[in-house]
C-alpha cells in the first residue's frame, strides 16, 4: 500500500513538473510572437522600372490623343511647352508608369482580350527607362469591384487587376494635366483689391461699362470703401454688395481646361468672338483681361484671359460678377454725411423750409430750429431717418426729364468751401417716387420714405418722440 501511494505520488509530482514547464515554454513563445511583427506581404508589380527618376519617357495614347512626356527634375509635356502645367499632376503620371502595383493576377496564360477590353484597349502607355528599353501597357475595360481595371503588358500573356485612381491618369488627355489657375490670387482680403481699376463690360451690360477706380482715400459709402463706380454714374461701391463679387475676380480657378486656342477664330467657337461678359483689372498688383460666354442650360461658362492660349470652363456661380450692372455694385444709401461735420440741414416743400441749425459735437450737439432748441436725441432719431434716404429701383429717367421736386433734403457742411448735397425727391407713382442726389441720375424710392420725413417732421418740430425709418 505504501508503494502504491509513493508511485501515485511520484507520477503527481511529474506531470506538475511537465505543466509548468509547458506554462513557461508557451509564455515565452507568445512573448516571442509579440515582439517580433508579422512580416510584410511581397508586394506584386505589373511592370517595375525602378520609380518616376528612372524614366526617360512615357507616351500615352487614349481617346483624347497622344501625348509624350519626358521625365526630370521638372517634367515636360511635348507640343504644350506654351500651356502652364499642374507638375503635380504630371509627376503623379510619371509615379504610376514608373511602379504599377498589380492588385491580383487575373490569368497567366492566353485569354480571350476582348472580354477584358484588352483587345482595343481604353489606353496605351509606353514606358522608356534611362536604362534603355520599352514596355507597353495595356489598360482595359473596368472589373465588376468597380476600384480595379484589367491591364497588360503587350509583352507578357498575363492579365493583372490595377487600382483604377492609378491608371486613372492615362485615360486623360494633356489638356488635364494644365493649372486651372485663371487670375492671381489677392494678397489679402481685407477690402483692399490688388488693383487700381476694374472695367466691367460686355453684352450683358447694354453699352454701360463700369467703370470702378480706387480714389485713394475712404469713400462715402459705408465703411468708407476707397473704390469709387465712376461710369457710367459716379457713386460709392456697395461694401456689401460690390467689394465681394470683385474680390471673387481674383484667385479665380476653371473646373477644367475646355481647349487650346490654335488659330484666331477659335473664340467664336465658345462664344467668346462678341462676349458676354468682360473683365479687366489694371494698376496696382494685378493686371489681367477676362472674357466670358453667356451660360449655358447647366450654368456653365467658357472664359478666356488675354495673352493665354487656354479657355477654361467653369461654373458661372464662382463668377459672381458676372451679370452685375453698375446699379447692383452702387451703393443704394445715398448720402451719409456725419453729423458732426454738418452745420445745416434743410428740409424743404413747395409750402415751407425748415432748417435745423446744428453746432458742437458728440455730447455737445446743440441743435435748433426757427429760434427755439430741439430735443437732440429725439433729432439724432430724425437724422438718422433723413440719412436713410436710399434707391430701391433702377430708372431709365433722365435728370433733364424730372418734374419739380415736393421734397428736398439739402446738408450744408461745417469744411469751408466744402459743397452742400441736396437730396431731391420727385413724384413719380403711387408707390415710388424719383430721388436725385444733387440733380444726378434720378432712381426709385419707395413714397413710404418720404412720408416717414415729412410726418415726423412737424413731431420733431413739437417736441414730441420720433423712431428713425430704417
Amino acid at each position: 500500500m505504501n508503494k502504491r501511494m509513493m508511485f501515485v505520488s511520484l507520477m503527481l509530482a511529474v506531470l506538475a513538473g511537465l505543466g509548468i514547464a509547458l506554462f513557461f515554454l508557451s509564455r515565452d513563445s507568445a512573448a516571442d510572437s509579440a515582439a517580433a511583427p508579422p512580416a510584410a506581404p511581397e508586394v506584386e508589380y505589373v511592370y517595375d522600372a525602378g520609380g518616376a527618376e528612372a524614366l526617360e519617357s512615357l507616351t500615352v495614347r487614349n481617346g483624347s490623343g497622344e501625348y509624350t512626356l519626358s521625365g526630370g527634375d521638372k517634367p515636360l509635356l511635348g507640343g504644350f511647352e506654351d500651356v502652364p502645367m499642374d507638375w503635380y499632376s504630371l509627376n503623379r503620371v510619371l509615379a504610376a508608369a514608373a511602379r504599377l502595383v498589380s492588385r491580383g493576377l487575373v490569368t497567366a496564360g492566353a485569354a480571350d482580350l476582348a472580354v477584358f477590353g484588352l483587345e482595343a484597349p481604353r489606353a496605351e502607355c509606353v514606358v522608356r527607362p534611362r536604362e534603355g528599353g520599352a514596355v507597353t501597357l495595356l489598360i482595359g475595360s473596368a472589373a465588376p469591384d468597380g476600384s480595379t481595371v484589367y491591364v497588360k503588358l503587350a509583352e507578357a500573356p498575363q492579365i493583372h487587376l490595377a487600382a483604377s485612381y492609378e491608371t486613372g491618369v492615362f485615360l486623360q488627355g494633356p489638356l488635364d494635366f494644365a493649372d486651372t489657375e485663371i487670375s492671381p490670387a489677392a494678397e489679402s482680403r481685407d477690402g483692399k483689391l490688388p488693383c487700381e481699376k476694374i472695367v466691367l463690360g460686355g453684352q450683358v451690360r447694354r453699352g454701360e461699362a463700369v467703370t470702378i477706380v480706387n480714389t485713394g482715400s475712404g469713400g462715402p459709402g459705408i465703411g468708407g470703401s476707397p473704390f469709387m463706380i465712376t461710369a457710367p454714374v459716379n457713386a460709392a461701391l456697395s461694401g456689401d454688395k460690390g467689394l465681394p463679387p470683385l474680390e471673387a475676380l481674383f484667385g479665380l480657378r476653371a473646373g477644367r481646361v475646355a481647349a487650346r486656342l490654335a488659330d484666331k477664330d477659335a473664340p467664336g467657337r465658345y462664344g467668346l468672338a462678341e462676349p458676354w461678359s468682360t473683365a479687366e483689372a489694371s494698376g496696382g498688383t494685378a493686371g489681367f483681361r477676362l472674357s466670358v460666354s453667356k451660360p449655358d442650360n447647366a450654368g456653365m461658362v467658357y472664359i478666356r484671359r488675354d495673352g493665354s492660349p487656354l479657355i477654361y470652363e467653369a461654373a458661372a456661380s464662382a463668377l459672381p460678377w458676372l451679370e452685375l450692372s453698375w446699379f447692383d455694385l452702387m451703393e443704394k444709401l445715398i448720402t451719409l454725411p456725419f453729423i458732426d461735420q454738418v452745420a445745416l440741414v434743410e428740409v424743404k416743400t413747395p409750402e415751407r423750409l425748415v432748417s435745423f441749425f446744428l453746432s458742437g459735437e458728440g455730447d455737445e450737439l446743440r441743435v435748433s430750429a426757427g429760434g427755439a432748441g430741439i430735443d437732440v436725441r429725439n433729432f439724432r432719431s430724425y437724422y438718422q431717418t433723413l440719412i436713410g434716404a436710399r434707391y430701391d429701383e433702377k430708372s431709365g429717367v433722365s435728370a433733364s426729364a424730372l418734374p419739380p421736386a415736393f421734397l428736398e433734403i439739402t446738408y450744408r457742411y461745417r469744411e469751408g468751401g466744402k459743397s452742400a448735397d441736396t437730396v431731391s425727391f420727385h413724384h413719380a407713382s403711387s408707390r415710388r417716387v424719383l430721388t436725385s442726389l444733387n440733380r444726378g441720375r434720378p432712381h426709385f424710392t419707395l413714397s413710404a420714405y418720404t412720408d416717414k420725413v415729412l410726418a415726423d417732421l412737424d413731431l420733431v418740430l413739437a417736441g414730441e418722440r420720433v423712431r428713425s425709418y430704417l
